[in-house]
């Protein structure tokens, strides 16, 4: 009979124990996750920085063909010249708008 409330007290320990145990797996868990969310963080900054470089790239080349274009202006040029400079204008601006599309994504994703 003495030893029933020490039984009891060791088994609420070892309870006790194993709750503790499986908190700190828990918590083992979470900071893995946070690790690798740090990673991918560190990562989408990285591409961040090379679309904003590179977009800013293309900015200045759209400043150097509207420049271009002005002084064609000036000049008398060939239908297949306006023809070439229309088919880079569009190519530029679909780039510029994809790398615009693409880095909204990616700091809509870093916000969240």
């Amino acid at each position: 009979m003495a030893d029933e409330p020490e039984d009891s007290v060791l088994t609420f320990l070892r309870r006790l124990e194993d709750k503790f145990d499986h908190l700190n797996d828990e918590v083992a868990t979470h900071t893995r996750m946070l690790d690798l969310l740090q990673q991918d963080t560190t990562l989408i900054r990285g591409v961040l920085s090379g679309h904003t470089r590179t977009l800013d790239i293309l900015l200045q080349a759209t400043r150097m063909v509207r420049g271009a274009v002005n002084d064609m202006a000036k000049e008398t040029v060939t239908a297949g010249e306006v023809e070439a400079i229309h088919h880079d204008l569009n190519r530029l601006q679909q780039q510029v708008s994809e790398l615009t599309a693409r880095l909204e994504i990616v700091e809509g994703r870093d916000r969240h």
